[in-house]
């Protein structure tokens, strides 16, 4: 199981295994998602709603980040 999977409880926002490491989150919101060592993204704790993360989960070409349920 990567960091990815495991990040579910970090904040309100997750990336699952879709993840294909584009990067993309990072570029669009840095300040809240950021590459593991396998190159694979994760949603750093106590992310809130902002426009930088919707925009990253509109952005992201797989649909592999989510808001929490």
């Amino acid at each position: 199981m990567t960091n990815s999977d495991q990040n579910p409880n970090s904040g309100d926002v997750y990336v699952n295994e879709n993840c294909i490491w584009c990067g993309a989150c990072v570029a669009i919101c840095w300040e809240v998602f950021d590459l593991d060592d396998d190159g694979l993204a994760f949603a750093s704790p106590w992310v809130q709603e902002t426009d930088n993360v919707n925009d990253a989960i509109w952005a992201c070409p797989v649909d592999a980040i989510h808001y929490k349920d």
